[in-house]
């Protein structure tokens, strides 16, 4: 692969604009060959990370190690546009730049959730036994979900290896009446907005203590959502944190906060708010006050809530939530019809 200097100039620039993985969660066991292909530069560009700076180690035969979360926020923060995590950010976000009856017009997906089970670039070889994999499956009871084709999913949370299954997804154009949730709501996406706490990828031990991430500054859907469901139910509401699917042609994990109101939960994303409402050039989002102000209510025919109330894990190896990577094995596609 040939790269600008320029490039990989700015990917070294950006070891400093967010923060790192604390000390007693970060897991150092990303390989060149696996961090070259996420920041799409050539494996001997990746040392000059570690000279900037970027925490890193070695393993028993020497070789360089970095922590995937961080090497994810390297990508979004250097502002080439080019990285895995900018294209899939704005990938993602496209569908907010469009009209939006198009946000909640009922719409038919296929979806496959077949998780990674090594790094790009490893195999089985290198890194040991595959591991089991275990999913959580659709809430296909929720709001606005339907299986079709007489689709039946196993009972419970979880579910052994992957599945595919057909979901007609129904979104609804509604906002939250309340003025003291639209308090709470203001205070967490303003503090975003503010940079007072930065939104980037944050490893996944660490979502679990979401209060603690949230005072290191760092904050991704998963502690957003499950925060201002603490807030929320700190004054009384019923709030809670949920999670699944952004759907789209690869997986993108999602959470986002529901509060209840009006003998109903209605939808809250703090992060989707966030993004849209500054928007970022640089990662190719488009500014949208309007759909960041449908956030706040709104239901998007997009996403597909999975079976937890907690914002846990999508995704295990054996009993330990996956890594980021797994969910390169996720996607979705609009639902053919004849």
């Amino acid at each position: 692969m040939t790269v600008a200097p320029a490039h990989c100039d700015t990917l070294a620039q950006a070891v400093g604009r967010f923060r790192t993985a604390p000390g007693d969660i970060a897991s150092y066991d990303t390989d060149v060959v696996t961090a070259a292909r996420a920041l799409r530069v050539g494996e001997e560009q990746i040392s000059h990370l570690a000279e900037a700076g970027l925490p890193h180690a070695y393993d028993a035969r020497g070789a360089l190690r970095f922590d995937y979360d961080d090497l994810m926020n390297v990508g979004m923060f250097c502002g080439t546009g080019q990285t895995v995590p900018e294209l899939g950010l704005r990938f993602l976000m496209r569908f907010a730049a469009t009209d939006r009856s198009a946000w909640f017009a009922p719409r038919a997906w296929e979806v496959g959730v077949h998780p990674a089970r090594t790094a790009a670039g490893a195999t089985a070889e290198d890194d040991g036994p595959l591991p089991h994999v275990r999913v959580r499956l659709p809430d296909h009871l929720g709001p606005g979900v339907e299986l079709l084709d007489g689709a039946a999913l196993p009972e419970g949370e979880l579910a052994d290896g992957g599945y595919q299954v057909a979901v007609g997804l129904t979104g609804a154009d509604q906002q939250v009446r309340d003025p003291a949730i639209r308090e709470v709501w203001d205070e967490v996406v303003g503090t975003l907005a503010a940079r007072e706490v930065l939104y980037q990828t944050v490893p996944e031990r660490l979502r679990t203590d979401h209060r603690r991430a949230w005072e290191l500054g760092m904050a991704d859907c998963v502690v957003a959502s499950r925060l201002l469901a603490d807030r929320l139910t700190a004054r009384g509401y019923r709030a809670r944190a949920r999670r699944g699917y952004l759907l789209g042609l690869f997986g993108s994990d999602h959470a986002w906060c529901e509060v209840h109101e009006d003998g109903a939960y209605r939808s809250l994303d703090p992060v989707f708010a966030f993004v849209s409402l500054l928007g970022d050039k640089a990662r190719g989002v488009a500014q949208s006050p309007e759909f960041a102000e449908a956030c706040f209510g709104g239901r998007f025919n997009r996403l597909l809530p999975c079976r937890t109330e907690t914002a846990a894990p999508l995704v295990y190896f054996a009993d330990a939530p996956a890594p980021y990577w797994a969910m390169a094995g996720v996607g979705a596609r609009p639902r053919r019809t004849s």
